[in-house]
């Protein structure tokens, strides 16, 4: 009986782990192979000179197998998963064996091997089990859960130590302490990554901005130039026309327009980052015979800063460039790109034409040069800015057709 306890709970761990870790449903694979590592993990606890070792080796086990099914191919951030996951059971384990035996006065509470043993256990896996719907439904309390299961670790082993023998309470407080410290040292690194990421977006923005500033520097120059020399210029035209030859008369008209009318087509929207990216994407998609079409309701003085809005909109309109340059000349290759205002929220939204494949790891879409190249780590660069907002990106992908929906409240 204990036995297929073991067993079960091994399953409910491994299971429960995964889906913390993904989000996701567990496939046939994953759920094979958690079943397999059940099985060991209640074996180990039953015959292995050290049960607690040999059962949390097992589970560890099936779920990095589980965890690289599933796409998380990253073996370090998944080892350090694991590990604090079987640390925390472990401690609380303990806590509620413990605990059960002070309250109930029955020392076979605190033994694993017997059926009355098992009761802690399942408690246990009751509230992982509640934690993951909470979790799921509120991913912003992860953290803070499992900040709040090291804290109460603590603070639980060293009540119940007295009820304890001397050294398994030692061991279960330096358990805790270490699920502690690798919880602080997780969100220190979360933490770095996203400053890390965000100081790529201010370069990448100032990079754009430098980029645009000189094409239009230059546009601007060659107008200078022109209204300089313009008195020269209506002397060489007066001329031709008073030789009748009108063609050439309307040829150098047209070579002195160009650049005038590559400031006349510009479109202003009042915000000048907003400007610079599609500015200068127009001119691109004109030169590359690309449909470039453009429905802008941009709202005046809002509380977004440049640097998020270029990443967002910069990035998801380089990601449909990107994926429009590969589709051949001769095929129907479009761009929408429509802003919009809804109250306080900004909607940007930009759709495009693409073939090939999106790539999909961890439940996002991940970039892959070398085979589809679309829509990548642009969409979770853009996505990092828009939660900045309380805002999201979605996408889709239809018939030939990717849309990314962003959303910005301000």
């Amino acid at each position: 009986m204990t036995t297929i306890s073991e067993a079960l709970a091994a399953l409910v761990h491994i299971l429960l782990g995964l889906f913390l870790a993904t989000r996701e449903k567990p496939t046939v694979r994953s759920l094979l192979i958690a079943a397999l590592g059940a099985v060991a993990a209640s074996a180990a606890v039953q015959f292995a000179a050290n049960p607690l070792l040999g059962g949390a080796v097992c589970e560890v086990a099936g779920m990095m197998l589980c965890l690289h099914l599933s796409g998380r191919t990253d073996r370090r951030k998944n080892l350090f998963f694991c590990l604090m996951l079987e640390l925390g059971l472990c401690i609380w384990h303990f806590i509620a064996g413990a605990g059960l035996a002070w309250l109930c006065g029955l020392s076979d509470l605190a033994v694993r091997s017997t059926p009355w043993g098992q009761l802690p256990l399942w408690i246990v896996n009751l509230g992982l089990a509640a934690a993951a719907v909470l979790i799921v439904r509120n991913e912003a309390m992860a953290p803070r859960a499992a900040s709040l299961a090291a804290v109460g670790g603590i603070f639980g082993v060293a009540l119940l130590s007295e009820n304890a023998p001397e050294d398994m309470a030692f061991t279960y407080l330096l358990f805790s302490v270490i699920l502690l410290t690798g919880i602080m040292v997780d969100r220190l690194g979360r933490q770095y990554e996203t400053e890390k990421e965000l100081a790529g977006l201010k370069q990448r923005q100032a990079e754009l901005l430098e980029r645009d500033y000189h094409v239009l520097n230059r546009a601007y120059a060659e107008n200078a130039k022109t209204f300089h020399d313009m008195h020269n210029h209506i002397g060489a035209i007066r001329s031709l026309l008073a030789a009748d030859k009108t063609d050439k008369a309307i040829a150098y008209l047209d070579a002195l327009q160009k650049p005038v009318g590559g400031i006349a087509s510009t479109l202003w929207t009042g915000d000048e980052t907003v400007d610079y990216l599609i500015n200068i994407r127009l001119a691109a998609a004109e030169k590359e015979g690309i449909r470039f079409d453009t429905q802008i309701e941009f709202p005046p003085n809002t509380s977004i800063g440049s640097a998020d809005l270029c990443a967002v909109l910069g990035n998801l309109l380089d990601n449909a460039f990107e994926a429009v340059r590969r589709e051949p000349a001769d095929t129907n290759r479009s761009i929408t790109l429509t802003i919009r205002r809804i109250n306080r929220m900004l909607v940007i939204k930009v759709v495009n034409t693409f073939s090939g494949q999106l790539h999909v790891a961890d439940g996002r879409l991940k970039t892959t040069k070398t085979d589809g190249g679309l829509h990548g780590w642009g969409v979770e660069s853009a996505r990092t800015a828009a939660e900045k907002y309380d805002g999201t990106i979605t996408t889709t992908a239809e018939n030939g057709v990717f849309t990314a929906v962003a959303t910005l409240f301000f």
